[in-house]
């Protein structure tokens, strides 16, 4: 019977199709053994494929993850959806190279193994790229056995070394959490990681801070101290200063809400319960908002 793509699997695919390189901005890294793709090749890849991609963000990777998401429903193939085997068939692809075979087995190697907690696998029939059931093996790796991704150089953001230790330590804490299942408190915690970052930014710029019209002001029009500034506004001055996108404020200010649950009685009312997806979104947006702060893609 068919069925979706988990959402750390999509990410792995999404990365596969941006092609290896540097993360954003000096940001977290990812392998990828395929070539390196821009934007504008990345859309005519999904075009390739048959599939017209939907993302909005100008974000390389986050372009690709959310088409990848916008497929993952609906017009079920045999095992999966439509749309993400035609995306992975064409990955697979020896077309996709120009008949490297090396480079298409690596690729299709690399797919292979995130695949393969999904139960599936690729297979080249000549050269017919096809997606097939799999029996998992005893010891194949599981999410929760991959290696901590390394936090990125915070200290290029927050120069206050014992700060910046603290954020880092807080990155891989998060990871951690996810990995145990504790899913509100690895929430809480990237919540905290993007707090600690913006706070620092405008402590280091207030100049610049105080003039965005989203700084918060008293009853004379006189901007607050910083103490008394939220995450709600600290996201908006970031973004009106021009150190965040416009996709990653909308997305932040996500996280920030998810954050807020950290109250039971928040919690209650909105009747919400965070899992491994829920982390899995929160997650992108750290990264992309660290990216940004680190100078963008």
């Amino acid at each position: 019977m068919a069925k979706e793509i988990d959402s750390s699997t999509l990410e792995v695919i999404a990365e596969t199709i941006c092609g290896s390189g540097q993360g954003a901005g000096g940001g977290p890294s990812y392998e990828s053994p395929g070539p390196y793709r821009t934007k504008s090749e990345i859309i005519n890849f999904f075009r390739r494929a048959g599939v017209e991609p939907e993302g909005q963000s100008s974000t390389r990777k986050w372009f690709a993850l959310e088409s990848l998401a916008a497929i993952n429903m609906g017009n079920l193939g045999n095992l999966i959806p439509s749309g993400i085997e035609k995306i992975l068939c064409r990955l697979a692809s020896p077309r996709e190279y120009r008949g490297d075979s090396e480079i298409t087995q690596k690729v299709i190697d690399h797919l292979n193994q995130v695949l393969q907690v999904e139960g599936l696998e690729i297979v080249l029939l000549g050269v017919q790229p096809q997606i097939r059931e799999r029996k998992a093996e005893a010891g194949s790796p599981k999410p929760k056995d991959k290696p901590l991704e390394k936090p990125p150089d915070l200290t290029r953001i927050v120069s206050d070394s014992s700060l910046s230790d603290i954020l880092m330590l807080r990155w891989e804490e998060a990871q951690k959490c996810v990995r145990a299942g504790s899913h509100l408190s690895a929430i809480i915690m990237m919540g905290s990681i993007l707090e600690g970052i913006l706070l620092y930014k405008v402590e280091q710029n207030m100049g610049i801070a105080n003039r965005a019209k989203a700084s918060p002001k008293d009853r004379t029009g006189k901007p607050k101290p910083i103490q008394e500034w939220g995450l709600s506004s600290l996201i908006d001055v970031a973004h009106e200063s021009g150190w965040l996108q416009g996709d990653v404020k909308r997305f932040s200010h996500a996280l920030r809400e998810s954050r807020n649950i950290v109250h039971p009685y928040v919690q209650r009312l909105l009747s919400d319960k965070p899992d491994e997806d829920t982390c899995s979104i929160c997650w992108q947006v750290v990264r992309a908002a660290v990216s940004d702060l680190l100078g963008g893609d």
